[in-house]
């Protein structure tokens, strides 16, 4: 019985820190709001916070993991309940939705570290879950064009990495910041030239 409260304590606990962390974070910005202030107003002690997070940038990670959770939950439910549209029309769906989610949740990003989706010393960001995800679909969706006839008879594998180290979040704040880009132009420089290289148009 005494574990069991002790579970039920810590997901108290991790469920407010979290609601508290993203609430100071819209209000102030990721970089304004320090542990200690996440704490105070969580109305825990630093103890019992730094025992689960040991930095911002992990508790960041944490929210980061949370929101990508829900769109990959979102975007495998739309391509389930819409297998009979067109390859095109999914791939192009998903792309935009995709740069959508970087274009959001940018803060998340720039908070932690390249490497911070890593689960261990073993693994780096190219086996992340994210990464591994987008890959995934996109492999499946080209998988699909090129037995169809829609698309070349391509590595679709090489190609599916090759797009999505093209729309990594580094990738996306440089064509942002450093070159003035709209989320929208990105979104449609990226569906017309993939849709063009792989999809024929």
């Amino acid at each position: 019985m005494q574990q069991r409260s002790e579970r039920k304590d810590a997901a108290r606990h991790r469920e407010l820190i979290l609601d508290t962390a993203s609430q100071l974070f819209h209000e102030h910005g990721v970089e304004s709001v320090s542990m200690h202030q996440i704490a105070k107003c969580a109305g825990v002690g630093q103890g019992t916070l730094y025992r689960r997070y040991s930095s911002k940038a992990e508790l960041c990670m944490e929210l980061l993991t949370d929101r990508f959770e829900r769109f990959a939950a979102n975007i495998s439910a739309y391509l389930a309940l819409e297998a009979q549209l067109p390859v095109r029309e999914r791939m192009e769906t998903f792309l935009s939705r995709w740069i959508d989610f970087i274009a959001t949740e940018m803060q998340w990003f720039n908070a932690i570290q390249p490497d911070a989706w890593c689960s261990d010393d073993r693994e780096n960001m190219l086996n992340s879950p994210p990464f591994q995800f987008v890959t995934g679909v996109l492999k499946n969706l080209l998988d699909e064009a090129v037995a169809a006839g829609l698309a070349p008879n391509v590595d679709t594998e090489f190609a599916a990495f090759h797009i999505t180290i093209s729309m990594s979040p580094i990738a996306f704040l440089f064509f942002t910041d450093d070159r003035g880009q709209t989320t929208e132009q990105m979104k449609a420089k990226y569906i017309s030239y993939y849709s063009s290289l792989f999809l024929g148009r």
